[in-house]
């Protein structure tokens, strides 16, 4: 019988405390949602879309780890990748808060002298797993006039570079974009945060940060855009929004192969709508958003 190595039993501590964490997330999200009344016909304005996982199927986080760390390492994965699970490791051990993993993720790329010119290496990555009936949904949507956001705990900088690439590519682009600020050398390279986008307002080695929230509202206050939580609704694909998910209407895609904290988002059922990403997202998007009469596809939560 193979005894658990040390690293094992700590990976699934770590996993059952972060689960623990999760589910119970998933209460205060039930009650709130049922106390604040969210009901499927709501009339939504304001459309706020995650980017890592959402958008695109990748992580830009792990993307850019294994660009500035390609070797080869004995497990068959690059460094990139097991820097990136590190990082995640410590945070389901309880060792890393949400933002410190996003302060030492960047020193990890600064110490490689990552800049502005490896972003479009890194869409280059993610741009083959780009939700391409999410795109034509939110198209469509913004055509109606609602307000599309792009809210990401990830580099705003590079969020910036991907709506660049999405209106050439597929005339849209999002209306504002909240994020993590990055700070750059003058010859393009990485220095450091000028602000984090994370899961509490408060401040981290001198370093501000920011909900989501209070990210987007504002990102739509330069835009001179007002902004109503009753009618905002949140696209995501798991629990790594559940701070903002428990205050809006929340849309959960849910991918044929699925990550660990995808599938724990789907069991606990942290959405008021799960929709299948398939052929018919772009169609069961627009009847949530928009009203349609008709809604197939789409498993309301209540």
């Amino acid at each position: 019988m193979r005894i658990p190595r040390i690293k094992d039993i700590r990976s699934k501590l770590g996993a059952a405390k972060l689960l623990g964490i999760v589910v119970k997330n998933s209460l205060t999200f039930k009650i709130r949602h049922r106390a604040l009344g969210r009901y499927r016909r709501t009339e939504f304005d304001t459309i706020i879309v995650d980017m890592d996982g959402t958008i695109y199927k990748t992580d830009a986080n792990l993307e850019a780890l294994m660009l500035a760390y390609p070797e080869v390492m004995d497990s068959g994965k690059t460094s990139g990748e097991e820097l990136y699970d590190s990082i995640l490791a410590r945070i389901a051990g309880g060792e890393y808060s949400i933002e410190r993993a996003i302060i030492e993720g960047n020193k990890f790329l600064m110490a490689r002298q990552f800049g502005r010119q490896h972003f479009f290496k890194v869409l280059d990555a993610v741009r083959p797993t780009l939700r391409k009936p999410l795109i034509n949904a939110l198209k469509e949507i913004k055509a109606s006039g609602k307000t599309i956001v792009l809210a990401t705990l990830s580099s705003r900088d590079f969020g910036e570079i991907l709506n660049a690439y999405l209106k050439r590519k597929y005339n849209f682009e999002f209306d504002c974009i909240a994020g993590t600020k990055l700070s750059f050398s003058q010859n393009g390279e990485i220095s450091g945060l000028l602000s984090i986008c994370g899961t509490k307002d408060f401040e981290i080695e001198g370093i501000h940060v920011k909900t989501k929230l209070t990210a987007l509202k504002e990102a739509l206050e330069e835009k001179g855009k007002q902004f109503d939580m009753k009618k905002a609704v949140l696209i995501t694909d798991s629990y790594a929004d559940i701070d903002i998910a428990k205050m809006l209407v929340t849309i959960l895609i849910k991918p044929s192969n699925p990550t660990a904290a995808q599938k724990v988002s789907h069991r606990l059922r942290l959405a008021d709508y799960i929709l299948p990403d398939n052929s018919d997202l772009d169609i069961n998007l627009q009847s949530i958003v928009l009203g349609a009469e008709k809604e197939e596809g789409a498993s309301a939560v209540t």
